[in-house]
């Protein structure tokens, strides 16, 4: 039986991913992720868009053949992105000139058999957040940091109760990505669970289900950047309706800087 989606409107430029180099100046990758093969009757396509002004306004660098899933800045103000299929871009500073990169971003490697790994949207590979395998919304989950003697396990939740915990991450939840700065303030966001934000390099996490929603705000990207100011993709259950929120305050409150319907 052919399997007919809708045409997604604007070929769904909504973010799938964001990356901050400063509060400023961003980068987005968009596509139809949906949009898988034919049978769909549809075409797979994403851009590349940037911002300066903190992501009220962006600007279309880059059109692609498959969705962008993933971006990210280096140290030197540098920039990769990586599509659905695992390609991975890069671009200088200023991200408008893009070209296939030699080699993708670091991976951490180190997480428990059992385990798998879910993306950092940090470069610098010093942040890594493990999973188990999910049932009835809720994983197992533990944070791991990059110490000066190894990596370290700072937050952790067993799959099921009764269990063990620590670091204040609850097992509800589906976990999507983390982000973290060098001077600790970190966000994990979720799918069927809320974000949660970290101020002392993940030991302790605060989470935060008055502005992402269980069941109903479901996580896509987030960004974390130094002295708490961070930016999360929230879809509305799911869906291509999409905002882009902002924080200063390390995760105190929230500001709304861009809708997509």
């Amino acid at each position: 039986m052919l399997l007919v989606a809708p045409s997604p409107p604007r070929i769904a430029l909504v973010p799938n991913a964001v990356a901050f180099r400063d509060p400023a100046h961003g980068i987005m990758g968009t596509g139809w992720e949906s949009c898988t093969s034919s049978a769909f009757d549809c075409r797979p396509q994403g851009t590349i868009s940037i911002t300066s002004d903190g992501g009220k306004t962006w600007r279309v660098m880059l059109r692609t053949t498959r969705p962008v899933v993933w971006v990210s800045y280096a140290d030197d103000g540098s920039a990769q992105a990586r599509f659905d299929d695992g390609e991975t871009l890069a671009a200088p500073k200023g991200a408008r000139r893009w070209s296939v990169a030699t080699a993708g971003p670091p991976q951490f490697g180190g997480c428990p058999q059992g385990t798998a790994q879910q993306p950092s949207t940090a470069l610098r590979n010093d942040w890594a957040l493990c999973t188990t395998q999910g049932g009835a919304g809720s994983m197992g989950k533990s944070v791991w940091r990059l110490r000066p003697r190894g990596w370290k396990r700072v937050a952790y939740t067993s799959f099921g109760p009764p269990g063990r915990r620590y670091g204040g991450i609850d097992g509800y939840g589906y976990p999507i990505g983390i982000a973290g700065a060098r001077d600790g303030f970190g966000i994990i966001w979720e799918s069927r669970g809320t974000l949660y934000v970290t101020r002392d390099g993940g030991s302790h996490w605060t989470g935060l289900p008055d502005v992402a929603r269980p069941e109903v705000d479901f996580g896509q990207s987030a960004y974390a950047l130094p002295h708490g100011i961070g930016f999360v993709v929230l879809a509305r259950g799911g869906s291509e309706v999409r905002r882009v929120i902002e924080t200063t305050d390390y995760g105190r409150s929230w500001r709304v800087v861009h809708v997509w319907r």
